[in-house]
């Protein structure tokens, strides 16, 4: 009796410090802007330095921000390399891709996080999923010169590629092709019309598996070098993956790890490869 109250007790005791570090790590936050209360989650490394970068995770149509956190598992990556992530919540869990609504909510954020965290804001990175992913597409033509680099997931404009950034923008873009929801055969032409815009390579270098150590990977990496500014792009194109953000390390990527290796090597106002 004894032994099994003990451990029913060190149970419990875990659950809570569990629930604790949680409530710690992440915390659910509200900003004001344009009159609207707008909400987020944050995640912030403990004892984490200033002028680290900040990296905006947006979530897909009907879904929220603890979905999105839950699926792009940012977290671990985050504490290892050091920096925050903040995943937005949409309006009727949707995104403004034709205004300026969330294009605002993406400045405060980037305010709030750099007057709370001291994030160094030449490093703010964006990436989003599905309709985050297009919403990612459209701030990289309207909001260039406060993020970057940009990283899409399973997302595109739906109604022809607009590149009118006020600069060459770094883009990973991670699609699967089997995706049945935005399909992976609008890729091509998404990222043919900003390798034009950013002046890189017309041939690019394909990495097939991706990574080369895994030969079980079903992920290959279409790189094009470097262009306009020092920007390069890349694709990564996930085999047999549907609409959704694939983690699997096994038999492909971690596409969160990726985004970031690729992320890190971008800052305002120079950027290098």
């Amino acid at each position: 009796m004894k032994t099994t109250s003990l451990r029913s007790i060190r149970k419990l005791l875990s659950v809570i410090y569990c629930l604790v570090f949680f409530s710690l790590a992440v915390q659910a936050e509200e900003i004001q802007v344009g009159g609207v209360t707008r909400h987020f989650l944050v995640h912030v490394p403990a004892n984490l330095p200033a002028n680290r970068p900040l990296i905006i995770s947006m979530h897909g149509f009907n879904q929220d921000a603890a979905y999105q956190k839950a699926q792009a598992k940012w977290e671990q990556v985050a504490d290892t390399a050091g920096f925050t992530v903040v995943f937005p919540d949409g309006l009727n869990k949707r995104w403004d891709i034709s205004g300026s609504t969330d294009l605002d909510f993406i400045l405060s954020i980037i305010d709030n996080m750099s007057a709370r965290y001291k994030i160094d804001r030449n490093r703010v990175y964006l990436s989003g999923f599905s309709m985050g992913g297009m919403m990612t597409y459209f701030a990289a033509n309207r909001i260039s010169d406060k993020i970057a680099a940009f990283a899409p997931i399973s997302g595109y404009p739906l109604r022809g590629q607009n590149t009118e950034s006020a600069r060459p923008v770094p883009i990973i873009h991670t699609h699967g092709t089997t995706d049945d929801v935005v399909s992976y055969s609008g890729v091509e032409a998404c990222m043919n019309a900003w390798r034009i815009r950013n002046g890189c390579s017309e041939t690019p270098m394909i990495t097939n598996p991706y990574p080369a150590s895994n030969p079980n990977s079903i992920a290959s990496k279409t790189y094009w070098n470097a262009g306009a500014n020092g920007v390069a792009m890349a694709l990564l194109t996930l085999k047999g993956k549907g609409h959704w953000i694939s983690n699997d390390v096994v038999n492909g990527v971690h596409t969160s790890e990726e985004i970031w290796k690729f992320c890190k090597n971008y800052s305002l106002p120079t950027s290098k490869p």
